[in-house]
């Protein structure tokens, strides 16, 4: 079955993404999929804040699949794959606006974290309940 991704933002590449061989630099991904994170929490985490409550990267993987250039018009897609009890594994993926072509993947685990007590923390209920309403049946709850 394949997954479900809800919330999708465009990516503007901008110049200086790019690098001398002319697509995007692979240092740049992960700022896209940030912006697809935000947007994500944005919509199904708004009280996450970074004062009091936050989360922290424990995990990466990034797949390359085909090179992004300058002129292409990408979107990301993300969801939670994975609601843990501390912790949430984020899908995300580049898509090519005009050919709907697989670009990249990226999988991220990503710890609730206590701000001002500086430690892990379960994911709160409010959250869990968030994730489990906005992503259904494919959501995987360990």
């Amino acid at each position: 079955m394949e997954p479900i991704y809800k919330f999708r933002v465009p990516i503007q590449v901008r110049f200086n993404d790019v690098d001398i061989m002319g697509h995007v630099s692979n240092t740049v991904y992960q700022n896209y999929y940030d912006a697809g994170k935000m947007d994500y929490f944005d919509h199904v985490m708004p009280d996450l804040d970074y004062i009091i409550l936050g989360v922290v990267g424990a995990s990466i993987k990034i797949d390359y699949l085909e090179p992004i250039y300058m002129r292409n018009q990408i979107y990301v897609e993300t969801r939670i794959a994975i609601l843990g009890h501390k912790s949430i594994t984020m899908d995300h993926r580049l898509v090519n606006c005009e050919t709907g072509e697989l670009l990249s993947t990226c999988a991220a685990v990503l710890v609730c974290y206590d701000v001002k007590n500086l430690k892990s923390i379960p994911v709160p209920e409010h959250w869990r309940r968030s994730i489990i309403s906005h992503e259904g049946a494919q959501l995987i709850i360990k």
